[in-house]
C-alpha cells in the first residue's frame, strides 16, 4: 500500500468510525429521552435539543420503528429562526453531551460534578471511536470453510458494537498493546500461568470439564515435582505484567504460594468480549480478568460474580436434563478458581479469578456464529445474517418477504421460544443479549441455537422449585424483576436488532417481520409469551444517562415500545 492509499484508508476508516458513533449517540439519546424522530419540511430528520434550544438536522437513510434508524454522513444544527449551520464531529458529541447531562438530572434529580463527567464522556466517546477507526483499517477477511475457524471470525468481527451504548468499543487501559489483545484485530496469544499453592486457593466446580490443557499440567509438572498439589491458574498476559508489578503479588511469589510458570501451551483467541478466550481445540474457555477498563467497567472477576455464575451453572447442569428444546442449549461455567480472598483480599482475588465455560464444539460439528458479529453492519456489504437468509432462499437473487418470515419463523423456535418457557417452567431468565447469543445454520437456515455467559443469568424465587441453589444465593430475584431482564436481554437487546438488520436489508421490512413474531409466539401457548404481548412497551436499559450518573451497576431503564403488542392494534 502506497503512503497515499494508507492515508486514504486512514481518513476513510476514521470517518467510518465516526459515522458509526453518530447513529449510536443519536439512537441512544433518541431512546433515553424520549424524543421523537421528527421530519423538516425538506424530508430531513430533526432531534429537538431543548438544553440548547436548538434542533439537529440529518439525513434519514432508515427510519426504523424500534428506533435503529441509520442516517447519513452529514449533520447540521439548526436555531429557531431556520438557520442551519455544518456540525463537526467533535462538536456534535458536546451538544449531546450538554443534553445527556439534563436527562440525567431529570432522572436523577442531582448528578453532581457535571463538567468533570462531560468531560469523562467526551474522552470514552474519543477511545471508542480512535478504537473503531483502527480496526476498520485492518482488511476483512473472506469467510473460512473450517467450522472453527468459521466461528472464531465472527467472535472477532464485531467491529462496531452494541447499537445502544455511546461507547461500545471504549477501552481504556490496553495502550500501545492493543494490537496484540484486541480480537478485532485478529489477536491471538499464549497464556500466562501461575502454580497456587492450596492453602491460598479458592475454587468451586459445578460441572465436569477439564481445566489445563495437557502441555501446561506435564510443564507444570516437570517444574513442580510430578506429585505437586498445586493448582494451576491461567492468567491475561497483560494482566500479568500488571499483576507482578504489584507488592502483593510480588510476596506472595517470594513467599511460594504461587509459582510464575510463564507462558505455556496452546495459543488462544479472544472471544467477542475480550477478555474470554478459546483454543478451539480445548473444550473449556477461560474467562479472565482484565484490570483495564471495557466500555464502563474495570473487567475482573469479583468472587460474588463467580459465585452467580457458578449457581446459574449449577441451576442449568440440573434443570436442563428436563428441558424438550431441541436446538437450544446453555453453554455452562464448569466453575471458577482464584486465590482466596480471606487471605489476599477482594481486590487482588478478583484480578487472579477465572470463570471456566464449557466449550462442546472442538469436534467441528458445529460452527456456532456470535449473533451480534452476524448482525453488524458491513461497509459495502450487507450483514452476514442476510448472507445466510439468501443461502436458503428459494430465489438465489434475493430472499422475498416470505422466505425472510419463514427464517424468522425457524429462528424463534430455537431461541426465544425456549427462552420463554424455559422461564415458565423454571423460572430462569437468561441474559441471551446479541453478543451472548450464538447460531449455527445448515444450508444458511438456522438450526442450533446457544446463549452463553451465566454470569447475568438471574432467577425467579417464586418460580425456581425449591432447594436448587440456598435461599440467599445472588442468582434469585424477584419474579418481576427476573421477568423484566428477561424481556430486555431477549427482546428489545436481541430480538429488536435482529428484526430490524432482516427489515432493513430485505424486502420484508420491519412491521411485518414483528407480526411475524407476534404470531409465533401467540402460537406457542406459553405464558410469559402471552403476557409478552400484552405489554404496550418494553424495558430498555439507559446505557447512556446511567453512565453518565455514575449508575452503571444500578442502571436506569426507559420505555420502549413493544411492536410485539402494537402489531396486533
Amino acid at each position: 500500500m502506497t503512503s497515499t492509499e494508507s492515508a486514504t484508508s486512514t481518513t476513510a476508516a476514521r470517518a467510518g468510525a465516526e459515522q458509526a458513533a453518530h447513529q449510536r449517540l443519536l439512537n441512544t439519546y433518541l431512546r433515553e429521552s424520549g424524543t421523537p424522530l421528527g421530519v423538516t419540511g425538506d424530508d430531513l430528520g430533526r432531534i429537538d435539543l431543548p438544553a440548547a434550544g436548538a434542533a439537529l438536522v440529518v439525513a434519514v437513510h432508515h427510519r426504523s420503528v424500534f428506533g435503529h434508524h441509520a442516517y447519513g454522513d452529514q449533520v447540521w444544527l439548526e436555531q429557531p429562526d431556520g438557520r442551519r449551520a455544518p456540525l463537526d464531529h467533535d462538536a456534535l458529541v458536546r451538544l449531546l453531551v450538554d443534553e445527556v447531562e439534563a436527562v440525567a438530572v431529570k432522572a436523577f434529580g442531582t448528578v453532581p460534578d457535571g463538567a468533570e463527567r462531560r468531560r469523562a464522556l467526551v474522552e470514552q466517546v474519543e477511545s471508542s471511536v480512535a478504537a473503531t477507526a483502527r480496526y476498520l483499517r485492518r482488511p476483512r477477511t473472506q469467510a473460512p470453510e473450517d467450522a472453527r475457524a468459521l466461528t472464531r471470525r465472527a467472535e472477532q468481527s464485531l467491529l462496531l458494537g452494541h447499537p445502544f451504548h455511546p461507547t461500545p468499543k471504549s477501552t481504556q487501559g490496553f495502550g500501545e498493546d492493543l494490537e496484540s489483545y484486541a480480537p478485532e484485530l485478529g489477536a491471538s496469544f499464549v497464556p500466562h500461568w501461575f502454580a497456587v499453592d492450596r492453602r491460598i486457593l479458592l475454587e468451586r466446580r459445578v460441572a465436569a470439564g477439564t481445566w489445563t490443557p495437557g502441555p501446561v499440567a506435564a510443564a507444570a509438572a516437570a517444574v513442580l515435582g510430578a506429585d505437586h498439589d498445586h493448582a494451576l491458574l491461567p492468567v491475561h498476559p497483560w494482566q500479568v505484567r500488571y499483576l507482578l508489578a504489584t507488592d502483593r503479588v510480588a510476596q506472595l511469589v517470594t513467599d511460594g504460594l504461587l509459582t510464575d510458570l510463564g507462558a505455556l501451551g496452546p495459543e488462544v483467541y479472544p472471544t467477542s468480549s475480550v477478555r474470554t478466550v478459546c483454543d478451539p481445540a480445548f473444550p473449556t474457555s477461560f474467562k479472565l480478568p482484565l484490570h483495564v477498563r471495557i466500555t464502563n467497567f474495570i473487567r475482573n472477576n469479583p468472587v460474588p460474580h463467580l459465585g452467580r455464575a457458578a449457581d446459574a451453572s449449577a441451576v442449568v447442569a440440573e434443570l436442563a436434563p428436563e428441558w424438550d428444546h431441541p436446538g437450544f442449549a446453555a453453554l455452562v461455567e464448569t466453575g471458577f478458581r482464584t486465590v482466596d480472598p480471606a487471605v489476599v483480599g477482594d481486590d487482588l482475588a478478583a484480578d487472579f479469578s477465572v470463570l471456566y465455560r464449557d466449550n462442546p464444539f472442538t469436534d467441528g460439528s458445529y460452527a456456532p456464529r456470535v449473533l451480534a458479529g452476524l448482525l453488524e453492519d458491513r461497509d459495502g456489504d450487507v450483514p452476514d445474517l442476510i448472507h445466510e437468509v439468501r443461502r436458503c432462499a428459494p430465489d438465489p437473487d434475493g430472499a422475498d418477504a416470505g422466505h425472510v418470515a419463514a427464517w424468522l419463523r425457524r429462528y424463534l423456535s430455537i431461541s426465544l421460544v425456549p427462552l420463554l418457557e424455559i422461564f415458565d417452567r423454571d423460572g430462569v431468565s437468561f441474559e441471551a443479549h446479541a453478543q451472548n447469543s450464538m447460531l449455527h445454520t445448515d444450508g444458511g437456515w438456522p438450526t442450533r441455537f446457544w446463549v452463553r455467559d451465566m454470569e447475568g443469568t438471574s432467577v425467579s424465587r417464586q418460580r425456581l422449585r425449591p432447594g436448587v441453589v440456598p435461599p440467599d444465593s445472588p442468582l434469585l430475584y424477584d419474579h418481576d424483576e427476573a421477568w423484566m431482564r428477561l424481556r430486555y436481554y431477549a427482546v428489545t437487546n436481541h430480538l429488536g436488532h435482529l428484526i430490524n438488520v432482516l427489515g432493513q436489508y430485505t424486502d420484508a421490512g420491519e412491521p411485518l417481520l414483528w407480526r411475524t413474531a407476534r404470531e409465533t409466539l401467540a402460537a406457542s401457548g406459553g405464558e410469559a409469551a402471552a403476557d409478552l404481548l400484552q405489554w404496550p412497551v418494553l424495558p430498555a436499559k439507559a446505557n447512556l444517562v446511567s453512565y453518565f450518573a455514575g449508575r452503571g451497576e444500578n442502571p436506569l431503564y426507559v420505555d420502549a415500545p413493544n411492536l410485539l403488542f402494537e402489531v396486533n392494534r
